[in-house]
């Protein structure tokens, strides 16, 4: 993982991450058409992750090679109340792990995430949890490689 960056994103970053997210709505979209839209509006988007940065719940990291930005990831510590059916949990959640296409192989997605779970140990957080779509067999290969195991199962069924 040599070369890569892993800092903190700025309000200065909000249109490379704009520009980042356009491979990530993309798969979604292609994934599940019926729930992604083909593209973001670029204004929306930059308004959206500006809130974002300032939530201090959420984690917006950047990955950089040699100062050009490679790729983000984007979690968010979520506190879940104890309910009758389940105890209190506090977890980091991964939202986006996104790699310009141009950088993917180099380590980049892994550092990214091991950045994030460094800061949920830091938090004191005892798991990160995430979804990735069961089409996206990159993704699933690259989260079981880096020890991530199913947690549930959703199904669906369309009724049209």
């Amino acid at each position: 993982m040599s070369g890569i960056a892993i800092r903190p994103a700025v309000d200065i970053d909000i249109p490379v991450l704009v520009a980042l997210n356009a491979g990530v709505q993309a798969l979604h979209a292609a994934l599940s058409p019926e729930i992604f839209k083909p593209a973001v509006d670029p204004v929306e988007l930059a308004t959206f992750l500006r809130d974002t940065l300032d939530q201090p719940a959420h984690r917006l990291l950047l990955a950089e090679i040699d100062g050009v930005a490679a790729g983000y990831g984007w979690a968010e510590v979520q506190d879940r109340a104890q309910t009758p059916f389940a105890l209190a949990r506090r977890r980091l959640y991964l939202h986006h792990l996104a790699v310009d296409p141009a950088f993917r192989r180099r380590g980049i997605a892994a550092a990214l995430l091991t950045a994030l779970e460094g800061q949920a140990r830091a938090l004191g957080l005892e798991s990160v949890v995430l979804d990735a779509w069961a089409d996206n067999a990159g993704a699933q290969a690259f989260f079981a490689a880096a020890g991530y195991a199913p947690l549930n199962l959703t199904r669906a069924k369309r009724l049209g």
